[in-house]
C-alpha cells in the first residue's frame, strides 16, 4: 500500500527482533522525528516515543552510529561539559539492544577529566500509537505512567510497557530541575530516570535499564529459533547473503493460534505480521536454506484459510488470507479522502492462494517435509477447489474487484492505486485480472495435481478426480493467456500486465511478466521474448528491472509500483530465468542486484528508485522503503546462487 505522509526510512537505524523493534533517527536520537521514523515498537503498536538522554541537562552531540548483530552503539559527546582543552571530555555511548518483548538500553560515561560528578537522565514517554497513525505522521499523545516500586509503568488497552532500572541507585522523577546554559531542547516534565553518576579518567560509569513491552491482544508472538542457515563461499554475493540471513533471523514470528509455526513478517517497520503473498515468496525464496521456515509458513495461513463468503473481508471457502492484524486497520488517504478499512484478518488478495500451493509443491518436491505436508493436504483441496472456481473474471481468468468500497483496490502484488495503467497513462478498471497471476494459477494447479496423484490412497479420497481437473484447467488457462495477452509494441511481442474489466490488455511493459517464467505457462520461444524484453534498457536499470518501461506516460523512478525497482521483483525474475535455463541473462541481472546492495550498506530494501547506472554510479534510496524487508532480504539467496561458480 502506498499512503501520502509516510516517515522517511532510509537514513533511519533499526533494530529488529520480532514482534519488537527499535527505530533511531539518522543521529541516533529516539525522540520524535519531524520526517523520519523513531519509537519502541512492539506487534502492531509504537509503545516509546521518547528516550532522551541528558548528562547534567543537555543531550549529548551525537558523533556516529553502528550497527552489529543486531545491536545498534550510538557514539556521542557531552560537550556541555568543558575539559583542560578544546578537546571533547566527556564520551557517552549508548547500547541497544532489542529481545522479542523487551529492550535494554545501556549508557556508559567515560572521561579524560580526573574525576567528575554529574547527573544522568532518561527521559521517556508513551503514546501506545497505532501503526497505522505513526505511518501517516500521526502526533504522539502521550500516556502519563504510575511509579510502582521504582519502576515507571505505562498500560492502556491491554498493553504495557514497564521500565525497570538495571543498575542501583536510580530515581524516578516527573522532571528534574537542571541549571545549564544550553539545555538542547530538555524535556522539562518528562518521566525520568535518574543516576548521579561519578566518573573518573579510566573508570567508566554505566547506567542501564529495560523495558517489558507486552500486549494481550497481539495475534503473533516470537517464533521459536531457527536452525542456523550456513551460506557458502566468501564472496561479495555470499556476503550479502549471510547478512541477509541475519536480518531475516529478526523477523520471525508465529501467531498466537499456531504458536510453533514460525513465519517470516513481512518487513519492518510497518508489516510486523503474517501476509499471505508476502510470508509465501519470502518462503519459497529461502525454501533451498529452510524449508522448516516454508512449512510453518504454510501451516500458519491454513489456519486462517476462508471458509464463508464474506464481503466485507474478501473472505471465500479455500481462500488464503492477505494480512492479520490484531485489529481493524484504517488509513485515510489524505484530508477529505477516502479511508482503507479493512478487517483484523483480511481476504483480499487475487494470488496467495495459488502461491500457497505453489510452495506446498515446492516443499514436497524437496522431499525434507512430507508429513508436513500429507497433514495439509485437506487444505490444499479446498485451496484447488477455490482455484478452479474463481477463473471469472474476463476471459475465464482469475480476476479481483474489491466489493467492500474500502478495502484494497489493487490486490495483486502491486497493490497502490495507480500500479494498473496503459501506456497513456490511463488507469484500468476492474475486474482487473494480471498476468502473473495467471502463471501462480497454472503452477499452482499443475504442482497440486503432481501431489494428489503422487499421495498414497489419493483415488479413494477424490484426489486423483481433483488432479484431472486441475490439469484440464492449467491446460485451458494456458491457451487462453497465449491468445489474450500478447501484445506488440516497436521492439516486438510481450505479455501484457494485465487484462482491464473489458478484456483490453494493458499496453505498458512491465515487471509482472518476469513472474511467469518457471510457471510453465510460457513455451520456450515465448519465454525467450520475455527474457530479452526484461533486459531492455527501457526495464532493466543496471541495477535490477522496474516496475514499469521508462517509456510509459506514467514512468516515474520514485513511484512506488510504476518505475521504481523491487529486489524481490527483480529475483523472481532471476529465478525464473534459471528455473527456463537462460544462466547467463539470470547472473547479469544478478550483479544488477548486488551492485545495488553495496549502495544501502550491503543489504536490499523493499525497493529502490529506477534511476539507472547509466545516470548514477550507486542505486539511490526510496526514502519510504522498509527495511528489514522479508522478501527482499531472501533475495540474497537468489543472488548468489546465479552467481555461484
Amino acid at each position: 500500500m502506498s499512503e501520502l505522509l509516510q516517515p522517511s526510512l532510509h537514513r533511519q537505524h533499526v533494530a529488529v527482533a520480532a514482534p519488537s523493534q527499535v527505530w533511531l533517527g539518522p543521529d541516533g536520537r529516539l525522540t520524535p522525528e519531524p520526517a523520519g521514523l523513531t519509537g519502541v515498537f512492539h506487534a502492531d503498536t509504537r509503545f516509546l516515543h521518547r528516550v532522551q538522554v541528558t548528562v547534567d541537562g543537555a543531550e549529548p552531540q551525537p558523533v556516529g552510529v553502528s550497527s552489529a548483530g543486531g545491536v545498534l552503539t550510538v557514539e556521542g559527546l557531552a560537550r556541555n561539559i568543558p575539559g583542560p582543552t578544546l578537546d571533547p571530555a566527556v564520551r557517552v555511548v549508548q547500547t541497544w539492544t532489542v529481545m522479542p518483548g523487551a529492550v535494554r538500553h545501556r549508557i556508559e560515561l567515560s572521561t579524560a577529566l580526573p574525576d567528575l560528578d554529574c547527573t544522568l537522565a532518561v527521559h521517556l514517554g508513551a503514546d501506545f500509537a497505532p501503526m497505522a497513525a505513526v505511518r501517516v505522521g500521526g502526533t504522539a499523545v502521550p500516556v502519563e505512567p504510575s511509579h510502582d516500586a521504582g519502576r515507571l509503568v505505562w498500560a492502556a488497552d491491554g498493553k504495557s510497557a514497564v521500565v525497570t532500572p538495571e543498575t542501583p541507585g536510580a530515581r524516578v522523577a516527573t522532571a528534574i530541575d537542571v541549571e545549564s546554559d544550553d539545555t538542547d531542547g530538555f524535556p522539562s516534565g518528562h518521566p525520568s530516570l535518574v543516576w548521579s553518576a561519578t566518573v573518573r579518567r579510566g573508570v567508566p560509569y554505566a547506567a542501564e535499564w529495560s523495558v517489558a513491552l507486552e500486549d494481550a491482544g497481539a495475534v503473533v508472538r516470537a517464533a521459536p529459533p531457527a536452525d542456523g542457515a550456513e551460506t557458502a563461499g566468501t564472496g561479495p554475493a555470499a556476503r550479502l547473503e549471510a547478512a541477509s540471513l541475519r536480518q531475516l533471523a529478526g523477523l520471525r514470528l508465529a501467531t498466537t493460534r499456531e504458536p510453533d509455526a514460525p513465519f517470516l513478517a513481512a518487513g519492518a517497520p510497518w508489516y510486523f505480521t503474517l501476509f499471505g503473498r508476502d510470508s509465501l515468496w519470502a518462503a519459497r525464496l529461502l525454501l533451498p536454506r529452510d524449508s522448516a521456515l516454508g512449512a510453518g509458513t504454510l501451516r500458519a495461513l491454513a489456519a486462517y484459510q476462508g471458509s464463508e463468503r464474506d464481503v466485507e473481508s474478501a473472505e471465500e471457502p479455500g481462500k488464503i488470507p492477505h494480512e492479520i492484524r490484531a485489529r481493524e486497520l484504517v488509513v485515510s488517504h489524505g484530508p477529505g479522502g477516502d479511508q482503507l478499512r479493512l478487517p483484523p484478518v483480511y481476504y483480499g488478495t487475487v494470488d496467495a492462494t495459488a502461491l500457497w500451493l505453489c510452495l506446498l509443491g515446492e516443499l514436497w518436491a524437496t522431499g525434507r517435509a512430507p508429513e508436513a505436508v500429507r497433514a495439509l493436504v485437506p487444505a490444499a483441496r479446498r485451496a484447488a477447489d477455490w482455484l478452479l472456481a474463481s477463473a471469472t473474471g474476463p476471459g475465464g481468468f482469475l480476476a479481483y474487484r474489491d466489493e467492500s468500497g474500502h478495502g484494497l483496490s489493487n490486490q495483486g502484488w502491486k497493490d497502490s492505486a495507480d500500479a494498473m495503467q496503459f501506456m497513456d497513462g490511463r488507469h484500468a478498471q476492474g475486474p482487473i485480472a494480471l498476468a502473473e497471476v495467471q502463471g501462480y494459477a497454472h503452477q499452482a494447479a499443475v504442482a497440486a495435481a503432481d501431489l494428489f496423484d503422487e499421495l498414497p490412497g489419493g483415488g479413494g479420497s477424490g484426489l486423483r478426480t481433483a488432479a484431472a481437473e486441475l490439469r484440464e484447467f492449467a491446460s485451458a488457462l494456458r491457451a487462453r493467456f497465449r491468445e489474450s495477452f500478447w501484445v506488440d509494441d516497436a521492439v516486438g511481442p510481450f505479455p501484457a500486465m494485465a487484462l482491464d474489466g473489458g478484456g483490453t490488455p494493458l499496453d505498458a511493459p512491465g515487471s509482472n511478466m518476469g513472474h511467469l517464467l518457471g510457471t510453465g505457462l510460457l513455451d520456450a520461444e515465448e519465454a525467450q521474448l520475455v527474457v530479452d524484453r526484461l533486459l531492455e534498457p527501457e526495464l532493466f536499470s543496471g541495477y535490477g528491472i522496474r516496475t514499469l518501461t521508462t517509456a510509459a506516460a506514467g514512468y516515474w523512478p520514485l513511484s512506488y509500483h510504476c518505475g521504481s525497482v523491487w529486489a524481490h521483483d527483480t529475483a523472481i525474475a532471476i529465478r525464473g530465468m534459471r528455473a527456463e535455463g537462460f544462466n547467463p541473462e539470470a547472473a547479469k541481472v544478478a550483479r544488477g542486484l548486488l551492485r545495488a546492495s553495496e549502495s544501502f550498506g550491503g543489504s536490499l530494501p523493499e525497493l529502490f528508485s529506477g534511476v539507472g547506472t547509466d545516470s548514477s554510479d550507486r542505486a539511490l534510496a526510496y526514502p519510504a522503503a522498509c527495511h528489514p524487508q522479508a522478501w527482499s532480504a531472501a533475495s540474497a539467496v537468489v543472488v548468489a546462487q546465479a552467481l555461484a561458480p
